[in-house]
């Protein structure tokens, strides 16, 4: 994520320069057609026979310049192909942050149906999109999660208690006063059995 994030930096500072190339070459005004040469005495008939170039043989070529003179590239075309690159940057940096990355398509069908993972993964996308490692901390993070749940099947370890130890392990501080309620053990349903005061 960190190398896309640069990649879409480059890009858009190369799509920035193209287009203020572009917009400065249609603000060029047209350059009025070259005046005509005055036409030059035909050469003498001694003259031309001895300077045109025989059947077959190609025209002298001027020194230092190449075989294929290559066209210079349109920087409108330049520009609108940068862009494409850092939309495509932006949209792989976006799936990988949602981790949506080759990985999790073999993620088993039980640790998808875990009911403690969406909340897991969303709490700590949260609280480090401030972090300059977010990137890093959020791919970390999701590592973290999915084996801890992996290793409790049955579901036994309650939300909080996975939460703050995933915290704990990568020192991440936490403002409790944002935190949701079920991250604090606080969100428990209550006892249907409890019955209101007299």
């Amino acid at each position: 994520m960190r190398m896309c994030a640069e990649l879409a930096g480059l890009g858009m500072d190369l799509a920035r320069a193209a287009a203020a190339k572009t917009l400065a070459d249609w603000a060029k005004p047209e350059e009025p057609p070259e005046a005509e040469h005055q036409a030059e005495p035909p050469p003498e008939p001694e003259r031309a026979a001895s300077t045109r170039p025989a059947a077959g043989a190609k025209p002298p070529r001027a020194p230092g310049t190449s075989v294929r003179a290559s066209k210079p590239a349109d920087p409108a075309t330049i520009f609108t192909r940068l862009v494409a690159c850092v939309c495509s940057l932006i949209a792989l940096e976006g799936r990988l942050a949602a981790g949506l990355t080759p990985n999790s398509r073999g993620t088993s069908p039980a640790l998808r149906a875990d009911p403690r993972r969406a909340p897991l993964h969303d709490i700590f996308r949260r609280i480090t999109q401030h972090d300059p490692d977010r990137a890093e901390l959020v791919r970390q993070t999701t590592a973290r999660i999915d084996e801890n749940l992996a290793a409790d099947p049955d579901q036994e370890i309650e939300l909080p208690e996975l939460f703050f130890a995933i915290c704990e392990d990568f020192g991440i501080e936490v403002d409790l006063a944002r935190l949701p309620d079920k991250f604090l053990g606080l969100a428990e349903d209550p006892d249907p059995r409890a019955t209101s005061p007299p």
